[in-house]
């Protein structure tokens, strides 16, 4: 006879023993789907990679979940979990598994360098080489907080010099549960675009065998700038029973994304004036210029790819370009790239890519010149034009041929006096006074005594000095004239060296320094800070006490427009050598999508001589502008001016001074010699 209270019990354990073996089962069937959702996101990734990657290093990306969850880690192996722990344990280990296994895939191609990033709280500890990585792999744990661990990681990926931000990208959500939901990926997707990364994509479980794999469009559809609003579903990766997985569609996963229309897009320039790449600021309410070489450039960018060019105002600071101050920080133009309030600069950048991480630079679209640019070479006084004929040595070798021809003269003389028997008749050479006054007269082109005595030595020393003077004076006579019209320039400063040593003021912008710390040495000491170029550059052409180191063009095109003389010829000078060549360039932010864009632009301009062409003309322009200022041409021949001749009335004055000089001093003289009667 059966007891109701036995088959109660016995009823009552069997159906907690079936509820028992049911939650043993889903938790199981839990494990082994995220195990199998590990394995396919693997092998999905495994499959882009060796279809997209390039040979340079792989980066995989992870959070320290794990590391900050010391009691997970230890049991931390999917095929090892215990039921009762699957709850708590699922999402860290589902990361942990995920990281052994794709680290293995990607180890065991032996096609790429691996390196492993935990984003830690700290700095990671990447290799800091130069050399761009080439792909990337961040794991994500599908939850509340996905989007600011993509940002994190995205953090830590930028303080290594080689993080390529045009590199590809695989974001791996790690799922506990499928869910249709796209949300996630599409923020995943615009807080890659904030960085400047482009070509992603997203690899999301849909079912037990199914990866979608998503990706944005920036520019996509027509009147999208930079905006992602949704995601597009590129392909799927299907697993099979083998854990062989292959694409659906078999799409291309890294598409052109930049189209060559963007259809007026806005793009925000820095910029400020600056002769001759940015000229004359119009009076409007928007920020434009009328002319220049990166002016027309921009245009023809802009025109290309149909964008939009808003133009910032100039750095309130005064900055221009920037430099580097001593708390390590950038101003100017440069700070505004650097922090992304603009998507380029175009101002006459010099290239400073290598010494900023946080910039990229284009081809170059113009190669500058820094040098030396110093007062020019002031003419001589016109009052030496008599004398500059000559050297002094030749002046000091014709006063002693006179000097000791006149002496041979008078000693001749005398001994043939003493030894003839007739008197003399001519005195004109008994002393030496005589000589040389009769020998200076030669030399002035005047009369002398006609009649010399008759002795062939005296009459040979006599015809031998009128040669001589024959000869000197016609050649001085032939280029009196020229130095008369043209008295010639002083010593132009030809060095560096004899600009630092001849002691003249020079001055270097701050900007220069910035870009050359060779010019921040102790021999540069004594430098001005000439950070308004403009006002070194009148003081340098007005006032010809200022060295001046600066770029070639924005010289030359303010000589042309502001410094040139009456006579057209420039007011600023420079001597032969540059101190340093170099590229001007279009920064970006760095991983702008618009770089290659840009660089294309560029290369046709400058195949097709642009640059040139518009530097020709802009440099023409100005001349002719100032050109209303120069005297008129002064032809072949030059009617010679009291200015000229101001040498030659210097000399006279002179001369009539020291005779009224001696005859006063001969008056003097006789009026004491007289005795009273």
């Amino acid at each position: 006879m059966n007891h109701p209270e036995i088959t109660i019990s016995s009823c009552y354990v069997r159906n907690v023993f079936m509820k028992a073996l049911s939650v043993s089962v889903l938790l199981s069937l839990l494990v082994t789907i995220a195990e199998g959702n590990s394995h396919n996101l693997v092998q999905c990734s495994q499959n882009i990679a060796l279809r997209y990657f390039t040979a340079r290093t792989v980066v995989v990306s992870h959070s320290n979940f794990i590391t900050r969850n010391k009691s997970h880690y230890d049991h931390c192996h999917v095929r090892s979990l215990k039921l009762a722990a699957v709850k708590d344990a699922k999402p860290s280990c589902l990361q942990e598994d995920t990281r052994k296994l794709l680290m293995k895939a990607i180890y065991q191609t032996e096609k790429w360098p691996l390196l492993v990033l935990e984003a830690q709280n700290e700095t990671p500890k990447l290799q800091n080489t130069p050399i761009k990585h080439g792909s990337y792999m961040l794991l994500v744990q599908e939850d509340e907080s996905a989007v600011e661990e993509v940002k994190f990681q995205m953090q830590k990926l930028k303080t290594n010099i080689g993080w390529n931000p045009r590199a590809k990208y695989i974001v791996m959500i790690l799922q506990t549960v499928i869910t249709p939901n796209n949300t996630l990926a599409k923020d995943i997707l615009s807080e890659l675009w904030h960085s400047k990364v482009v070509n992603a994509v997203v690899l999301r479980q849909t079912s037990v065998s199914k990866l979608n794999i998503y990706t944005s469009f920036p520019y996509h559809p027509r009147g999208r700038c930079g905006d992602i609003r949704d995601v597009v579903l590129l392909d799927s990766c299907i697993t099979k029973k083998e854990r062989k997985c292959h694409f659906l569609h078999s799409t291309s996963l890294f598409p052109e994304k930049i189209p060559r229309d963007l259809y007026g897009c806005p793009f925000i320039v820095s910029t400020f004036e600056y002769e001759p790449f940015m000229m004359k600021r119009k009076e409007v309410s928007t920020v434009d210029y009328e002319d220049g070489l990166d002016r027309r450039l921009i245009r023809v960018i802009g025109q290309t790819l149909n964008t939009t060019m808003v133009m910032r105002p100039p750095p309130q600071d005064g900055s221009r370009w920037g430099f580097l101050l001593e708390n390590g920080t950038w101003v100017g133009v440069t700070a505004e790239i650097m922090h992304g309030y603009s998507d380029l600069a175009l101002v006459g950048w010099f290239y400073r890519c290598h010494i900023i991480n946080e910039i990229e630079c284009s081809f170059p679209y113009l190669i500058d010149e820094a040098r030396w640019y110093v007062p020019c070479a002031q003419p001589y006084p016109r009052w030496m034009s008599l004398t500059r004929v000559f050297k002094n040595s030749l002046w000091l070798g014709f006063l002693t041929a006179y000097v000791t021809v006149a002496l041979v003269m008078w000693q001749v003389v005398k001994i043939s006096n003493r030894i003839s028997t007739k008197p003399t008749e001519n005195q004109s050479y008994t002393s030496l006074v005589k000589c040389l006054l009769n020998f200076w007269a030669i030399i002035l082109e005047e009369s002398a005594s006609n009649n010399p005595p008759h002795v062939a030595v005296i009459r040979g020393i006599f015809l031998m000095w009128v040669l001589y003077c024959w000869a000197v004076n016609t050649v001085y006579q032939t280029y009196l004239t020229s130095f008369l019209i043209d008295p010639g320039l002083q010593h132009q400063l030809s060095s560096e060296e004899e600009i630092l040593r001849s002691g003249i003021a020079y001055g270097i912008p701050t900007t220069m320094v910035s870009i050359l710390p060779g010019l921040s040495d102790n021999r540069y000491r004594h430098k001005l800070r000439c950070d308004d170029v403009e006002i070194c550059q009148h003081r340098l052409a007005t006032k010809a006490d200022l060295a001046l180191f600066f770029t070639k063009y924005n010289n030359e095109y303010m000589a042309a427009l502001k410094y040139m003389d009456g006579d057209g010829k420039p007011l600023v000078c420079q001597f032969d050598g540059s101190y340093y060549r170099q590229y001007v360039v279009i920064p970006v932010p760095k991983g702008n999508p618009m770089l290659d864009a840009y660089n294309n632009v560029i290369r046709l301009v400058h195949q097709a001589g642009l640059i040139e062409k518009w530097w020709k003309d802009l440099k023409y322009t100005a001349t002719l502008s100032s050109a209303k200022d120069f005297n008129l041409p002064v032809g072949e021949y030059i009617k010679l001016t009291l200015a000229h001749l101001q040498s030659a009335f210097y000399f006279l004055f002179l001369g009539y001074g020291m005779s009224i000089m001696s005859f006063l001093s001969e008056v003097l003289c006789r009026h004491k010699l007289i005795v009273p009667k």
